[in-house]
């Protein structure tokens, strides 16, 4: 979400100023550093923010609607179930440091996972597309 704000705001900064930075000599990172980013600022503030701002309403919306029980529950949907980011906003506040630890050890393997969903994701979104030109 975060991602497709700020592109779509980066893909909106002048283009007669990118190509007279051009023009006048600038590499391409020059340009992105002296036209696009800033054009782009509140974009990147909007994003940023619209991005943790859905991220915590969603954790707080799970932490609501799940009741919290520390059980293994073999029916996903039976009441009592818990999610990672919920458990996190709930026992974050009152952890000891070892449980701080294990809460942020937890935070990092989701963190992971996500990274791998995501990764996967883009190569068979990638690979979908490069077959594209050959029909």
């Amino acid at each position: 979400m975060a991602c497709a704000v700020m592109r779509q705001v980066f893909s909106q900064s002048p283009p007669g100023e990118r190509e007279a930075a051009l023009a006048l000599g600038a590499t391409r990172w020059g340009v992105i550093r002296t036209v696009v980013l800033p054009f782009g600022r509140g974009g990147i503030i909007g994003g940023t923010m619209l991005g943790l701002g859905r991220a915590l309403g969603e954790t707080i919306a799970v932490v609501l609607i799940i009741s919290p029980a520390f059980e293994v529950k073999w029916n996903i949907l039976e009441i009592g179930t818990n999610s990672v980011s919920a458990l996190i906003a709930v026992q974050f506040g009152d952890a000891s440091p070892a449980q701080l630890s294990a809460l942020l050890a937890a935070g990092f393997v989701l963190f992971l996972l996500t990274l791998v969903v995501n990764t996967f994701a883009a190569v068979i979104v990638n690979r979908s597309r490069a077959g594209d030109g050959d029909a």
